[in-house]
């Protein structure tokens, strides 16, 4: 039977890396998605240059969350054949930092390829901030600190998201410029951050917040942003999430 294709899209992954005694409710979601008892969920974090810190936070997630932590070094490459980068995982999640740089990575080592064929094959891909943003065909970025400007994606997803929507208010504007211009994609998704959005078959399938208040915007076709329903992931029980 063909496993469903997933992807959960996060704005924040401070979110994702909660501290105790606050529950990790988007990872033990992840893991409710993989069907899995105990899932290898694969850490890329290249867009943060692979941070021992981050690394070391993921495996106590594993912990509290449920799942065995793998990491995949892109900058200390044992064995550089992408086929081997998510053999044997249920699930990647793919950590924020640099778009640009996390984009380039990928691309040098073709672990984007195998992003792809893992997603083909029913991996539950995830990732926030810009490890959400290259799952889309454009992700509005911040790589430059001094401006916001859309960048191409690896487009396992239809349209553009903006994660951080909330943070700045040039975040608004440039999405704006961007959606009027010649490369604008859509659906259009505006992510506050505490926001996650979860895809089915490459269809958007709910929008999940983990901070009261925390919203998500959505424009389908370029008629205007109306904002989604966004589920509390504190009353969805383990049940739901299959």
């Amino acid at each position: 039977m063909q496993k469903r294709k997933q992807i959960l899209a996060m704005s924040n992954s401070s979110a994702f890396f909660v501290e105790p005694p606050d529950p990790p409710c988007l990872a033990r979601y992840l893991v409710g998605l993989t069907g899995k008892e105990r899932p290898v969920i694969v850490h890329v974090g290249a867009a943060n240059g692979d941070s021992s810190e981050k690394v070391s936070k993921f495996c106590d997630l594993g912990r509290r969350a449920g799942f065995d932590p793998r990491h995949l070094n892109l900058f200390a490459l044992e064995d550089d054949n992408p086929d081997t980068f998510f053999k044997g995982a249920d699930a990647v999640y793919v950590d924020g930092g640099s778009t640009r740089n996390l984009r380039t990575l990928l691309r040098e080592w073709s672990a984007d390829d195998a992003l792809r064929r893992a997603y083909e094959r029913g991996v539950v891909l995830s990732g926030a901030s810009a490890g959400a943003n290259i799952m889309f065909e454009w992700g509005m970025t911040d790589s430059v600190k001094t401006r916001i400007e859309a960048i191409r994606g690896i487009g396992l997803l239809k349209g553009t998201i903006s994660v951080h929507s909330d943070a700045r208010s040039d975040r608004g504007e440039a999405l704006e410029r961007h959606l009027g211009g010649a490369d604008a994609t859509y659906p259009a998704y505006a992510l506050e951050d505490g926001t996650a959005l979860h895809f089915e078959d490459d269809a958007f399938a709910r929008a999940l917040a983990v901070k009261t208040g925390a919203c998500v915007a959505i424009d389908e076709y370029g008629n205007g942003a109306t904002p989604a329903q966004a589920e509390d992931l504190a009353l969805i029980r383990g049940a739901d999430i299959l």
